[in-house]
């Protein structure tokens, strides 16, 4: 099992308010904000860490990715790019 499976498999069992410790944790760790497909649409609807919420709301130009350089990447063993795009890394694993 992976990392990111282990991890995905530890907060299935965590309770509602670990969970969004984690959560709160990961958002302030997430650098989506400085990434140059993030655009003003995902600034206004505070959207961030893509990586577990999924897809962004807004219409989106993919210009460069960062997340493999993400903090939250290496932390959850994340191994996709442009998720505010494609989804998070559950929905790409078809979990």
């Amino acid at each position: 099992m992976d990392k990111f499976m282990e991890t995905a498999k530890k907060m299935e069992q965590m309770s509602p308010e670990a969970k969004k410790q984690m959560m709160t944790k990961n958002r302030s760790m997430c650098i989506c904000a400085k990434c140059p497909t993030y655009n003003s649409c995902m600034k206004e609807k505070n959207e961030l860490l893509f990586c577990s919420t999924g897809k962004s709301a807004c219409s989106v130009e993919m210009k460069a990715c960062i997340c493999p350089t993400c903090p939250v990447t290496a932390m959850m063993g994340l191994t996709h790019a442009y998720y505010c795009v494609k989804g998070s890394e559950k929905e790409l694993r078809r979990m």
